[in-house]
């Protein structure tokens, strides 16, 4: 068995095909380029952390916790790349031996499992997010119970893809010693399809939302593009979905496939990045002339206010004395919800016979709280203050 180990790939695969040059090896730009992008990931998971618990002052919450934990399949999906460029991905197949082949079957073999829970946590925690800032949404469930039925299937399919399970990788010695149980491109092709689709709808999610607001269409763009920061995850999983084409009938499996290991790496360290930026805004913020970012959220929570402060305007009206001066101060929020009118004083603004109202409804007041929450500090509060005399001379 030794000896059948150390023996080249060629004694299986017969010479390479005139045209393939086998100087050539694409191991070290492939493992610079997982490296930094590992690397770059954490940071930014760590920064995520660290404005929640200085900045912000507040514990991190689920969704945090969770592409936290994203880490830890992340750093095994580096991992298991590097070990693969060891024993031989990104050169020509024709330049390994079988025992190497073997290795690297078992390695990706592995890497599929650790890469279907890699993107179901990095999944879960952006829904998490969704759910903390807008609350429940039936959409959130659908995309929820798709992330979970993608994930459980495809690990069920993998893992009775060839009979025996160790036929996976035996096969490169021993192909009459088993059997696959279907087309194992048809696997790749389906299940990466599958992970577009679900990303380009988990990417949908906050754009009903943010269009029911009665907003410009232009602010209603400015808002969604916060969101939108998603689609770079999208484009690395179609970018991963056209190199596992490649594997249809070749038989240099160890130089194709070394494309679908980067963005297979790449793709979940974009996740994890574009799923912490959104609550990077007060660090943003610290680097950054924030009055060119206020328009971007000035009229998210008041929409609707000339027509309530017209409201509120005929009610002090109608309760007022004559010769004497209001003014007040209200605070509307633009969810289509109806207001609750409440008078309160603030002892530093009345004078005499001021009085001050604010309309807020409960479920106002809640989205409210999620919206500032999410944009932090950048987030702005508009009150309008009217002044006027009534004379009933």
């Amino acid at each position: 068995m030794e000896n059948l180990m150390n023996t080249p790939i060629t004694a299986v695969l017969g010479p390479p095909p005139a045209g393939v040059d086998l100087r050539e090896n694409r191991t070290w730009r492939d493992n610079a380029v997982v490296i930094t992008i590992s690397v770059i990931a954490v940071i930014i998971v760590v920064i995520r952390f660290i404005v929640r618990l200085r900045s912000q002052k507040s514990r991190p919450f689920l969704d945090e916790w969770l592409i936290a934990a994203a880490l830890i399949p992340m750093l095994a999906l580096l991992a298991a790349s590097l070990a693969g460029g060891h024993y031989g991905m990104g050169k020509h197949v024709w330049l390994v031996t079988i025992g190497a082949m073997v290795k690297m079957k078992k390695i990706l073999f592995a890497y599929l499992f650790v890469y279907l829970f890699e993107l179901f946590l990095i999944k879960i925690s952006i829904l998490a997010f969704y759910r903390r800032i807008f609350g429940r949404n039936w959409s959130i469930r659908v995309c929820l119970f798709l992330t979970t039925g993608w994930t459980v299937g495809s690990m069920i399919a993998l893992l009775l893809s060839s009979d025996p399970v160790a036929y996976f990788w035996t096969s490169t010695y021993d192909p009459k010693g088993g059997h696959y149980r279907y087309n194992f491109y048809d696997y790749y092709i389906g299940n990466a399809a599958a992970n577009v689709v679900i990303d380009v709808l988990i990417l949908l999610i906050p754009v009903p939302v943010v269009w029911r607001l009665k907003l410009r269409v232009t602010q209603k763009i400015m808002i969604t593009s916060v969101f939108f920061i998603g689609v770079f995850v999208c484009v690395a999983s179609i970018v991963r979905l056209h190199y596992l084409t490649y594997l249809k009938g070749t038989l240099d499996i160890t130089w194709v496939m070394s494309n679908v290991y980067v963005w297979s790496t790449v793709e979940p360290c974009l996740g994890i990045m574009c799923a912490c930026l959104p609550a990077l805004q007060p660090l943003v913020q610290s680097f950054m002339k924030a009055e060119h970012l206020l328009y971007l959220r000035k009229r998210i929570r008041h929409s609707k206010r000339m027509s309530q402060v017209n409201r509120l305007r005929k009610h002090i009206s109608n309760t007022s004395s004559s010769d004497r001066s209001h003014s007040r101060s209200g605070t509307v929020d633009s969810f289509d919800s109806k207001p609750e009118l409440g008078l309160r004083a603030h002892d530093d603004e009345v004078h005499l016979t001021s009085c001050v109202a604010q309309i807020e409804s409960d479920r106002c007041r809640k989205e409210r709280e999620n919206l500032e929450e999410f944009l932090g500090p950048m987030f702005i509060r508009v009150e309008h203050e009217v002044e006027w005399t009534v004379d009933r001379s």
